[in-house]
């Protein structure tokens, strides 16, 4: 009996690990298709919602105007932009750094949790699409 406890308790805390280390991931594969502002856990609180102030594409940096000040944000290769086009009720695509245009609403996502620094490389950018006037 003692053996079968064991073995019983093992693979349970087995699933809890892997159930919590996978929800990060799977919440990167559908981050792309969640409107701005409507991440689950992250919105407002590890990211930073605002207007594009300024892009330059040759040094790839972006300054983002939020709530709290402005921040300033790397993309790197690992930096992931979305086009969010949920105002047009079209289906969200993948966007590149020609996408990133001053007074676009972005929501910007810091490496790491580190939504209240002033620059820092970028994890995800979402821009919204709108239709034109």
């Amino acid at each position: 009996m003692t053996v079968r406890k064991l073995v019983v308790a093992l693979v349970g805390m087995s699933a809890l690990l892997w159930g919590s280390a996978a929800a990060p991931s799977a919440q990167m594969v559908t981050e792309q298709y969640i409107p701005i502002g409507q991440s689950p856990g992250l919105s407002g609180k590890h990211t930073v919602i605002g207007k594009l102030q300024s892009v330059n594409p040759q040094e790839k940096t972006c300054t983002v105007a939020g709530t709290t000040g402005a921040l300033n944000v790397r993309i790197t290769e690992r930096t992931k932009i979305w086009l969010d086009r949920s105002k047009l009720q079209q289906p969200n695509l993948t966007g590149t750094l020609a996408d990133l245009r001053p007074g676009a609403t972005v929501e910007v996502k810091p490496e790491g949790h580190q939504g209240g620094v002033s620059s820092a490389p970028a994890e995800w950018i979402k821009v919204q699409v709108a239709a034109s006037p």
